[in-house]
């Protein structure tokens, strides 16, 4: 199933609902989806999109703090939220007679959570905590070097936990404005799937979200990242007593035609066992540890994200090299075709498997309404294109973005001892391509776990 049966409410205020009836288990979940993030943080105030993620738990006239949690444990059911660079989310799983509560919830923090300014300075604790944990995971640091390098106008720039300084100055007022100038019923949009009655979900949604005003404003346009000058390049000393890469691509816009290909060539180069890096890196040079390749595009132009882990001994300047040829080959031979069938399989297995739990259905959902410039209908197209992919695009789409002389490289090397890091590596010649028509696709894509942003999920 890629496009299911879906129901599409529409309200006067600019609010929309994604109705989604599965009437195969009593559970529903519900997806409340914000479309803020740290995108639309200005500047002195990054890190509050997350930390208002936060205050959305802690109290409102007619859910005290911790009334929310206590009520959703109580239902048997179970609830949380995460943020990101484009967007916020709130969602619960709850049994098919009580899942109603969940649009009570949403309802009374959409524009009426309390922001206690005692609450505020405890919760800002917290954060300031989660955001020094993350410094100590080995990944975090250099994840976040390498996108400062990558967006230096852009504010993709900026960790989606915030930078340290802002938070700490950061007041209770600031966040009161950010959040009546982004959460409103017309930058937000509910999903629904699982067993329900679709009339009375109708009836309900419009009884508790159609008479709130349009008070959000207009997503604002951010400032273009220029094209990079030449390759960017940076070195880490961290406390860690192994060495990491982290090289970086800018390339495109989520569910822009090359989106597609870019994950099929993600899977080639490093996503399995099958990948060229993992049988260069790790079973032929035995050089690193573990390899992973991530198309990581986004509402604006993305990146393709590159990390790898290095064994004790081996020199980056061997590993780094090793990339480059990996890559070169891969420009040169492009995708077999036994290889891009058995690529298309585990892209199609990942994606239908989406649709298997209500709850990571109803995720998709929003996901493709929120990021792909089809909205939802885009589940329709998804899968037929990545079919039509053949060897010569993938061999131009990879040509075209693995330009080193547009790359980050950034190393984390262990400070104790000094590595011989590598020169300059001469840029091969770039390839001119045709421009090609947009296609309409996103995907719920599931990163590995070193690459998780700050911020990703609340703590309970």
């Amino acid at each position: 199933m890629t496009l299911p049966p879906l129901e599409m409410v529409r309200l006067d205020n600019g609010f929309r609902a994604l109705l989604v009836p599965r009437q195969s288990l009593p559970v529903v979940a519900t997806v409340m989806w914000y479309e803020v993030g740290s995108r639309d943080e200005r500047t002195g105030e990054t890190g509050v999109s997350h930390f208002l993620e936060h205050m959305m738990f802690k109290g409102t006239p007619a859910f005290a703090k911790g009334q929310i949690d206590l009520q959703t444990s109580k239902m048997g059911g179970n609830n949380n939220a995460f943020t990101d660079v484009d967007g916020t989310a709130y969602y619960f799983h709850l049994a098919a007679d009580r899942w109603d509560t969940a649009l009570e919830i949403e309802r009374s923090r959409m524009r009426d959570c309390l922001l206690d300014p005692l609450e505020f300075a405890s919760e800002k604790n917290v954060v300031l905590e989660e955001l020094a944990m993350g410094e100590d995971d080995p990944w975090r640091p250099l994840l976040h070097a390498a996108e400062a390098l990558l967006w230096q106008v852009h504010p993709y720039h900026h960790p989606v936990i915030g930078w340290k300084q802002d938070l700490e100055r950061l007041t209770v007022g600031q966040m009161r404005d950010y959040y009546d100038r982004h959460y409103g019923p017309n930058r937000a949009f509910l999903t629904v799937a699982g067993a329900i009655d679709v009339p009375r979900t109708t009836a309900r949604i419009h009884e508790l979200f159609g008479n709130l005003p349009a008070s959000a404003i207009a997503r604002s346009d951010v400032l273009t990242e220029p094209a990079p000058g030449g390759e960017r390049r940076a070195e880490l000393r961290t406390p860690h007593s192994v060495a990491r890469l982290c090289m970086a691509f800018p390339t495109c816009r989520v569910g822009e035609a090359d989106d597609y290909a870019l994950d099929v060539l993600a899977h080639e180069l490093g996503l399995s066992k099958n990948s060229r890096l993992y049988r260069r890196l790790v079973l032929a040079d035995e050089a690193v540890t573990e390899v992973s390749v991530i198309n990581e595009t986004r509402r604006d132009p993305g990146a393709l994200l590159l990390i790898c882990e290095l064994r004790d001994g081996v020199s980056p300047k061997q590993v780094e090299r090793a990339i480059r040829e990996e890559i070169d080959g891969l420009i040169a031979e492009g995708v077999g075709k036994a290889a891009l069938q058995r690529i298309r399989a585990q892209i199609r297995s990942s994606f239908l498997l989406q649709d298997e739990a209500v709850l990571d259905q109803a995720l998709k959902v929003a996901r493709f309404e929120a990021l792909a410039p089809g909205g939802h209908a885009t589940l329709a197209t998804v899968l037929p294109t990545y079919d039509a992919l053949d060897g010569k695009t993938l061999r131009a789409v990879a040509a075209k973005y693995f330009d080193f002389r547009k790359a980050v490289v950034v190393w984390a090397l262990p400070a104790v001892a000094a590595v011989a890091m590598p020169k300059r590596v001469k840029s091969r010649p770039a390839v001119k391509q045709r421009r090609r028509p947009a296609a309409a696709k996103t995907a719920s894509k599931r990163k590995p776990e070193p690459a998780r942003r700050g911020g990703a999920r609340r703590s309970s």
